[in-house]
């Protein structure tokens, strides 16, 4: 990169031959969209009918709208603030009139309570699944439909090392919209309602909590009083288509915590028919803190360091975190350093909703109960004044109704913090890099900026449909079924005009290869290979060579030997798809710098006894592996223990079992995760692992598809 005739010039300015950073940023803007919009392209540019920014600011406000902000001052009853407290806020009720209305979750919303049954037992998934829909809709009028509310709020900094500033947003979304859109923050579902004010209260510092907590129930009564009075009389929407002197806080806080209450004397829900404040998920944070002092940090990194890349895991390359992706492989990875116990106790935690699956989990809890003793023999379980003898954990406590709540409101994973999460960065963390950074005006700032985006969003969909003179009503279409799940606003785009699907940004398509891909013998498994090999017309010791497979000629002489017929075996079969998966991307790379051994995945075969010589191509070369220990071998893990498949000759030499068979064979992408011992050998890496061992556990929690066919088909 050094090597041009400007070098000289960069070193004073590394940004010759732009002036600074701020020229380069905007030359960048330039090349990469501005000059790429159609009002630079278009032959038949009109001159811009705005002048100035502030002109462009009141065409903006022009737009169709969404419900409006508000600002209140919040008077704090006699207690002294740092500064003056003004909630920002939007009718609550005026949001769910809007999400509820949206068309573009048309094909993605459910209005009554159902019922289904499998194999005569019930199963329990969205909240309309659930015993809670049936009570509600009981009590309703004839003709009611319920929306429930869900809700979700967490206090974020938005400064780093100086400013202190914090903002404090509550979402809201709907629960008629399917959870497998409203889980996803890239979908739109969920709208801001209000940031809480933070303020610093000049008082104790033991009372200032409780003072802040019935600030923020204050502010919650105010913004969902409308939606109160709608859960009492019901409103008319359009679809797509006990202390009596509370307030002496020092009197009333030892009272309360006597009887382990907050303080807080005014929940915001007390009037809210219906509503269910109870249901949380239990976070991870606990679990992993336990293995850390175990096995140690430095320990615990490394493990996760080595571990074999797949496409779609995330790999911990800079050590752990709080990701759900370490839920999926801590249990194999903390065997032989813990003890059995211990890591039945972790494993007894992992995820596990028929009433039969209910009382699994239940089951899952009572074991956990019976080997919690080993996590605090071990020490893990530690404070600030060192090991803990007991598990007092309010999350943990939550865990016993977890059975009362599903089968009341559905599946717990609907209620998961991802979309906040995410929430939290798009609606404050980002737009605050947009604005003053001070204390008295950010919030108002914030709300200008995340305004504008929704408001730009809904208005972009909306001239694009009117233009094309297409509906404003999302109707489903049951011929169009090439993408199967996507962002909705994206996936009606693509159904209705398809050539636009370029001016706007969403999440990578679930696609139907069942439709063009390759197809297996019972159609349950579609296969897209999406590269063209450039080595079609090589022979196969030139493979054999750039790939060092040394074997690999003698196995495709065996091969076509056996290959009783060149004909497909698969004559093609009508195909009522009611539910796609997402894709698992295989790897097959050859050999490199960063992967002297090649960088290929683990897959599953079809099981012994399955013709796997047939000339159905294509095809692929893989080395096998055996079962050494069945799940019941080890209680502690419950997992499929493989070892890698060799032949022993007269002589006592041994060679890797290897074999050649047809891509269809393949039945799903699994994970290996390797048999470590007491100690990790720290010079395997993540591209030498799969190598370096010999024995492996087949990881039961890769993903829950995989997890569900072990359960169903295998065990």
């Amino acid at each position: 990169m050094k090597k041009d005739d400007f070098e000289h010039m960069r070193e004073h300015n590394v940004y010759y031959p732009f002036s600074d950073r701020a020229e380069w940023e905007l030359t960048n803007f330039f090349i990469t969209r501005f000059l790429k919009l159609l009002w630079v392209v278009s032959e038949a540019r009109q001159p811009l009918s705005f002048k100035n920014a502030k002109q462009l600011f009141t065409f903006m406000e022009a737009l169709p709208v969404t419900p409006k902000w508000k600002c209140t001052p919040i008077e704090t009853d006699g207690y002294t603030t740092t500064h003056p407290v003004n909630l920002i806020w939007r009718d609550a009720l005026e949001v769910t009139h809007h999400i509820f209305g949206n068309p573009i979750f048309a094909n993605h919303m459910e209005y009554d309570p159902y019922e289904i049954q499998d194999n005569g037992e019930r199963e329990y998934g969205e909240w309309m699944s659930c015993e809670h829909a049936f009570e509600i809709q009981d009590q309703l009028p004839t003709g009611a439909s319920i929306v429930p509310i869900i809700l979700a709020s967490d206090k974020t900094p938005v400064t780093r090392h100086t400013g202190s500033l914090e903002m404090h947003p509550t979402f809201l979304t709907i629960g008629n919209i399917h959870s497998e859109i409203r889980m996803k923050a890239t979908s739109h579902a969920w709208a801001c309602i209000t940031y809480i004010p933070t303020p610093e209260y000049i008082v104790n510092h033991d009372f200032s909590g409780v003072l802040e907590a019935r600030l923020w129930h204050r502010c919650m009564d105010m913004v969902l009083q409308n939606l109160k009075v709608a859960a009492h009389v019901g409103e008319f929407m359009t679809d797509p288509m006990g202390c009596r002197h509370p307030w002496k806080v020092r009197e009333f806080l030892e009272r309360a915590k006597q009887h382990s209450l907050s303080g807080v004397h005014l929940p915001y829900w007390r009037d809210w028919r219906f509503s269910d404040p109870a249901i949380f998920l239990f976070f991870f944070d606990h679990i992993l803190k336990w293995c850390k002092e175990v096995i140690g940090a430095n320990e615990l990194d490394a493990r996760f360091r080595s571990q074999h890349k797949r496409v779609g895991m995330r790999h911990f390359a800079d050590g752990v975190s709080h990701h759900r992706d370490i839920q999926r492989r801590l249990v194999p990875t903390i065997v032989g350093v813990t003890s059995p116990g211990f890591v039945r106790a972790v494993h007894a935690l992992a995820p596990t909703f028929t009433d039969s699956s209910i009382g699994s989990m239940v089951a899952s809890l009572d074991e956990f109960h019976a080997h919690k003793h080993f996590i605090l023999e071990a020490e893990a379980r530690t404070g600030a004044s060192g090991p803990m003898g007991h598990f007092r954990i309010p999350k943990l406590e939550l865990f016993n109704s977890f059975a009362r709540s599903i089968r009341k409101s559905g599946a717990v994973i609907q209620h998961s913090a991802d979309a906040s999460e995410r929430l939290l960065i798009t609606h404050c963390k980002t737009p605050f890099t947009r604005t003053s950074h001070q204390r008295s005006t950010f919030t108002q700032q914030v709300v200008n900026v995340v305004n504008r985006e929704d408001t730009m969003r809904q208005f972009d969909l909306y001239a694009l449909l009117r233009e094309r003179g297409i509906s404003l009503v999302n109707v489903m279409d049951e011929e169009f079924n090439e993408v199967v799940d996507t962002d909705p606003m994206f996936s009606w785009i693509a159904r209705v005009t398809p050539q636009e699907m370029h001016r706007f940004q969403a999440i990578r398509p679930v696609r139907n290869h069942f439709l063009k891909g390759i197809l297996s013998d019972e159609a349950s498994a579609a296969f897209h290979v999406t590269i063209a090999h450039d080595l079609a017309d090589k022979n196969a010791t030139t493979l054999a060579d750039l790939y060092h497979l040394p074997h690999f000629p003698q196995m495709l002489a065996q091969f076509l030997e056996v290959v009783s017929s060149p004909n497909s075996h698969f004559h093609g079969c009508l195909l009522k798809v009611c539910n796609i998966m997402p894709s698992q991307q295989v790897q097959a790379y050859p050999p490199s710098d960063s992967h002297p051994y090649g960088n290929c995945d683990i897959v599953l075969l079809q099981p012994p006894g399955h013709d796997l010589h047939r000339a159905d191509g294509p095809f692929l070369y893989v080395e096998l592996f055996e079962i050494a220990m069945l799940p019941e071998g080890e209680p502690h893990i419950a997992m499929y223990r493989v070892c890698r498949l060799f032949h022993t000759a007269p002589d006592g030499s041994r060679t890797q079992v290897r074999r050649i068979v047809c891509l269809i064979d393949v039945t799903h992408a699994v994970e290996l995760i390797p048999v470590y011992g007491v100690t990790l050998d720290r010079t395997v890496t993540s591209a030498t692992s799969l190598e370096h061992y010999d024995d492996f556990y087949l990881n039961a929690f890769s993903d829950k598809e995989w997890y569900h066919i072990l359960h169903a088909d295998y065990v």
